[in-house]
């Protein structure tokens, strides 16, 4: 559960820049994780070294509903992120610091400077995109997000237990 919290902490926060949103002018362009990943640099991402938390785990069902019945709005207040741009280009969300030090952060391999990119992966850079991934998580089995740290990349995922058959 902690982890799925963690997720959405990095990925969905409200953004504190006093720099304009450009990225609006990328609402028709096609999104993925992987289009996100080759757009910044021509070279590929080294998979960054595991850090001090978890990159993989279990998240309770029944735990995970309860939290996204809360809306996205609570969850999203136990941390500060940024918009991570590649000149005008958005990539992701920087998170700039946790508000929670007693929250879900504190178990995973994310820190100050990471940038999630993606949540199973799709982009959540526009509120209508993030409420689509909110919703989708009633029934996902899995939880996946994209990350760059430095010049590297990672994921951490968790499955969602009890699967749901599908």
């Amino acid at each position: 559960m902690r982890a799925l919290l963690c997720l959405f902490v990095v990925a969905c926060a409200p953004a504190v820049s006093t720099k304009p949103a450009a990225f609006e002018n990328d609402l028709d362009a096609p999104h993925n994780a992987a289009t996100v990943e080759a757009a910044p640099e021509a070279a590929p991402r080294p998979v960054a070294p595991p850090g001090k938390g978890l990159r993989a785990g279990t998240i309770d069902r029944a735990k995970l509903v309860a939290v996204l019945d809360g809306g996205p709005g609570a969850f999203l207040r136990q941390f500060e992120v940024t918009p991570r741009m590649a000149g005008d280009r958005f990539i992701g969300w920087q998170l700039v610091q946790v508000l929670d030090h007693q929250g879900p952060l504190v178990d995973l391999d994310v820190a100050p400077g990471d940038v999630l990119l993606a949540l199973n992966g799709k982009p959540i850079s526009r509120p209508d995109q993030l409420q689509t991934v909110w919703d989708s998580l009633r029934t996902a089995d899995v939880v996946v997000a994209d990350l760059w740290r430095g010049n590297s990349k990672f994921q951490i995922e968790f499955s969602i237990e009890p699967k749901l058959a599908h």
